[in-house]
């Protein structure tokens, strides 16, 4: 394969969509990329928007011509976001192999109490 066919990235194209509490916030995205966000659990909401294949949904457009967030901020949107996460979590550890994890309250609201990785144990706050 020739050099001129290889892939290479474009540091221009990259979307950044954060997804909390089932919530879809996008952070960044240039000019020259469509972006569009099909929701399809959207709970007490009216689903006016239907997807191709004709299922309720809510839709979310933006157009190639806009662009949202330059990038110079998003190291500080990074450290926001680990910093609420360090605040708002808390530690678990496996009773059995010793493994710990940190988990925010966002996660333990949607999943629950976190089962380790390694032997699918439930783990313990510490």
């Amino acid at each position: 394969m020739t050099k001129r066919h290889e892939k290479q990235e474009n540091p221009h194209l990259l979307v950044v969509i954060t997804v909390s509490g089932g919530v879809a916030d996008v952070l960044f995205k240039p000019v020259g990329v469509a972006l569009s966000i099909f929701d399809y659990d959207v709970e007490g909401e009216e689903r006016s928007s239907r997807d191709p294949e004709g299922e309720a949904c809510s839709i979310s457009e933006w157009p190639a011509s806009e662009r949202i967030a330059p990038m110079e901020p998003w190291p500080m949107i990074q450290k926001a976001i680990q910093a609420s996460r360090r605040t708002y979590s808390r530690k678990w550890k496996c009773p059995l192999c010793g493994r710990t994890v940190q988990c925010s309250y966002e996660d333990l609201a949607e999943a629950g109490s976190p089962h380790c990785a390694d032997c699918d144990t439930e783990m313990r706050l510490i």
